[in-house]
């Protein structure tokens, strides 16, 4: 089953307690629901909680819901607002996204790798 009512699973964390976020893409309506809890065996008899505990989690809705949220992933037109290396107004379509790191490796930010061969920092950008 991929939705139920509407909804898709866009996200799930696991451990002690599994908690899964669905989303409806035509109400734009998200919620949490914990799906399973490893000291509570109340949810196993829960009809409603197997059915969203099995669900797979559906990635072109996780897409629509993250831009939602105004998160930038590969593939987005993005806008740049501010920076010194990237014209500020440039338009252009992320190609990678990848992790920068100091000589430490310790993380430092997110740069977008952009269809015209320039890079910028993600915080610099907009979804166009």
């Amino acid at each position: 089953m991929n939705s139920y009512n509407g909804f898709y699973k866009v996200a799930e964390n696991n451990g002690g307690v599994c908690v899964g976020t669905f989303y409806n893409p035509d109400t734009q309506e998200s919620f949490t629901k914990i799906t399973w809890d490893i000291d509570d065996i109340r949810l196993d008899q829960d009809e409603e909680v197997q059915i969203y505990r099995y669900m797979p989690i559906n990635k072109d809705v996780r897409r629509l819901w993250l831009h939602r949220a105004g998160v930038i992933q590969e593939g987005d037109q993005i806008k740049v607002v501010k920076g010194r290396k990237v014209p500020i107004g440039t338009v252009a379509i992320v190609k990678e996204i990848k992790p920068f790191y100091d000589r430490y490796r310790r993380w430092q930010a997110d740069y977008l790798y952009l269809d015209n061969g320039m890079r910028t920092n993600i915080n610099n950008c907009v979804l166009a």
